[in-house]
């Protein structure tokens, strides 16, 4: 991947700054400034991407990671952060369907598989989701797998079959 020079990776900077500051609409403004030629560089899509989540402008969110999932589907964050904005939407389903085919592209990634069973816990398939926090397990790290999905109230109808 190219590395965005100047001006545009000080206006991605201060973008990130405005984000961390909790400013989004500063992040927005300063993002904006990126010239065309990088608007679609991997770095500015994630970064639109959170800044949008923070403003929970889900449908955004969904546009922007289908452009990263397009452009970089080599990467995971496209796919992932596209299922997400889905799942905030209250389309589980859709989430699912998306993410799921592209888990095998990415084998070593325990966050597909998680998220897998967070959207399996939203549409009621319980089993389902406990197979994919098992598949999770088996790709991370169980023990703080199992602490964050205890802490995760996307995962709460399957607390009382992981927590054992």
């Amino acid at each position: 991947m190219i590395d965005i020079p100047p001006p545009d990776s000080l206006h991605l900077s201060s973008a990130t700054g405005w984000l961390q500051l909790g400013n989004a609409d500063e992040a927005l403004a300063d993002l904006a400034k990126v010239s065309d030629e990088h608007r679609e560089h991997h770095e500015v899509l994630h970064l639109e991407w959170h800044i949008h989540a923070r403003n929970k402008a889900w449908e955004r969110c969904a546009a922007i990671g289908g452009v990263m999932a397009k452009r970089h589907p080599d990467d995971p964050a496209g796919w992932i952060n596209q299922a997400n904005a889905l799942f905030y939407l209250k389309r589980g389903r859709e989430a699912f369907d998306l993410l799921e085919p592209v888990r095998l592209q990415f084998p070593k990634n325990e966050a597909i598989p998680y998220n897998l069973a967070c959207y399996a816990c939203q549409f009621g398939e319980l089993d389902l989701a406990l197979d994919w926090f098992q598949a999770a397990e088996k790709v991370g790290d169980p023990e703080k797998i199992r602490e964050v999905a205890l802490m995760d109230p996307d995962m709460e109808p399957i607390w009382d079959r992981i927590s054992e």
